[in-house]
Parts: structure tokens; C-alpha cells; sequence
């Protein structure tokens, strides 16, 4: 090459690096909006899963006390009326 050619050569270089660093600069700026995003989400994730987990845990203790209620229902139900010889009222 001669002078001439090598400095069109650099000319068209540094264009290109220019352009080649330029493109970096937005693909690492995409690239840290996604991780944003990402990370926004799994947080929210997290916190959704840590509210299902109450909502088990709250219909595991309404489960618990409607069992607690029908025992008790049907501990009234099992009584059976009795008769008192002593005042003749039934219980």
C-alpha cells in the first residue's frame, strides 16, 4: 500500500470502530434495561409467591377451625334427649 491508500484505509477504520463502538454502546444499554426488568420481576415474583404461600397457610387454619366446627356439630347431634326421672323436663 501507499500513502495515499493507507490513509484512506485509516480514514474508513476509524469510521468503522466509531460505528462498531456505537452499536456496543446500545446493545450494553438494552442489555442493562433487560436485566432491569428481569430483576423487577423476579422481585415480584418472590413476592408473589411469598402471598401464596399466606393464602395456604390461611385456608390450611379455615380448614382447620370448619373441621373444629363440624366436630362440634356433630357432637350436638350425637346427644341424645334425656329424660329426668326427678322433674319429668327433658334435656
Amino acid at each position: 500500500m501507499d500513502q495515499n491508500e493507507l490513509n484512506y484505509f485509516v480514514q474508513v477504520l476509524q469510521k468503522r470502530i466509531g460505528e462498531y463502538f456505537q452499536q456496543s454502546l446500545v446493545y450494553e444499554a438494552r442489555f442493562q434495561q433487560q436485566n432491569d426488568i428481569i430483576t423487577k420481576q423476579n422481585e415480584r415474583i418472590e413476592e408473589l409467591l411469598k402471598e401464596v404461600e399466606d393464602y395456604k397457610s390461611q385456608i390450611e387454619n379455615i380448614d382447620e377451625i370448619a373441621k373444629k366446627q363440624a366436630a362440634r356439630a356433630a357432637t350436638v347431634k350425637s346427644r341424645k334427649k334425656t329424660t329426668s326421672p326427678g322433674d319429668g323436663g327433658t334435656f
